[in-house]
């Protein structure tokens, strides 16, 4: 992909080709690592720099709000019917934030594939051994959140506690839960996820890229 812009993060995207078919989790793994190969050093391209911070000042807000914005979350393959924003859409929107909120200003990837939101934000619940009891109060109340915009107010403040750990984690499959999350009949499904990751790291783990293994 080539730059053409400094000053917007608009057009500057990958192609998808129009007979295949994306899930949320594979648009996302698209996107995200378009963004991290252009973001990281030594080799950052200006578009990068442009879509992540328009990902960042729009994290939360209605999806329409920013016409920059949606060149990069509108998946071109997904069936869509009606005006109103889809799941798949919040969850598109929120997990490319969120990833914009990680990566701003560090040198190592913050998508990190095969580590699960849960095993992250449980790799940074201790501390030379003991337990950081905030991260597990943060933890507690993004699990319990009611309301979509309560629940993308906890993940934005853990995933600032991951980045100054610098502790990645793997945005694809978390926008897949964030998705689901949306759908009442799945959300105990996906606490349990996040929770069983979470509380399955029972030590410091040696590197923030070899936390607890993921959630099958």
């Amino acid at each position: 992909m080539t730059d053409t812009s400094t000053d917007a993060a608009t057009t500057d995207v990958p192609d998808h080709p129009s007979d295949e078919q994306l899930s949320t989790r594979q648009f996302v793994a698209r996107q995200v690592g378009t963004l991290q190969r252009q973001y990281l050093p030594p080799d950052q391209t200006p578009w990068s720099r442009a879509a992540l911070a328009e990902l960042r000042r729009h994290l939360g807000r209605p999806l329409g709000a920013s016409p920059q914005v949606l060149a990069l979350i509108v998946n071109p393959t997904a069936r869509v019917y009606g005006d109103a924003e889809t799941a798949d859409e919040r969850a598109i929107a929120t997990a490319l934030g969120l990833y914009a909120v990680h990566q701003q200003s560090q040198s190592v990837p913050m998508h990190v594939l095969s580590t699960s939101f849960g095993a992250a934000v449980g790799a940074i619940r201790f501390r030379d051994g003991d337990e950081v009891r905030g991260v597990t109060r943060r933890f507690q109340a993004f699990g319990t959140a009611q309301a979509w915009d309560e629940l993308v107010h906890h993940a934005r403040g853990l995933v600032q506690l991951l980045r100054d750990r610098r502790q990645g984690f793997d945005y694809a499959r978390f926008a897949e839960d964030l998705a689901l999350y949306q759908h009442p009949a799945h959300q105990d499904a996906v606490r349990l996820r996040w929770g069983r990751a979470f509380y399955r790291v029972t030590a410091t783990p040696t590197s923030p890229t070899t936390a607890s293994a993921e959630e099958q």
